[in-house]
């Protein structure tokens, strides 16, 4: 097994990729311990290829038309986990539900809009923009205090 570096500024964040002509026992393995070590990940999916999201690089969740999904810094992904298991799994990395619909990671949040009536709009720093639903923001407000 080879195990090699290739620093480039074209990768803004460390990558980890297991190259083999097949896929095998210990490939598996490996991989297993890396997700292990890296904390929990969250599996997404885009068209045919598979991804693992560590949670710090996730913005928010939502649900559209009958599906989960996830957006980052510059992409979206679909999930198949329900948003409620999500939610449960994510808590303890700062996410916060804001909607029936919607959990957002309160770090990604870039400003706060509370100049509508009995809403809060919600601006993320990947460009993304969001609301608060009634039901939810008396538990925002706490979380940010």
């Amino acid at each position: 097994m080879k195990i090699k570096f290739d620093i480039q500024k074209l990768y803004p964040e460390p990558e980890i990729h297991l190259c083999h002509k097949e896929k095998s026992p210990e490939l598996i393995h490996i991989h297993e311990m890396l997700q292990n070590l890296l904390g929990s990940g969250i599996r997404v999916y885009k068209g045919q290829e598979v991804w693992t999201l560590i949670p710090a690089q996730i913005v928010r969740i939502y649900s559209a038309s009958k599906k989960v999904y996830v957006r980052t810094e510059g992409d979206c992904f679909e999930v198949r986990e329900r948003l409620y298991t999500l939610e449960e799994q994510l808590k303890d990395w700062g996410f916060v539900r804001i909607s029936n619909s919607e959990i957002v990671n309160m770090g990604q949040i870039e400003k706060l809009d509370m100049s509508y009536t009995g809403t809060i709009r919600m601006y993320m720093k990947n460009g993304d923009e969001t609301y608060v639903s009634r039901r939810y923001v008396k538990k925002i407000k706490e979380e940010l205090v």
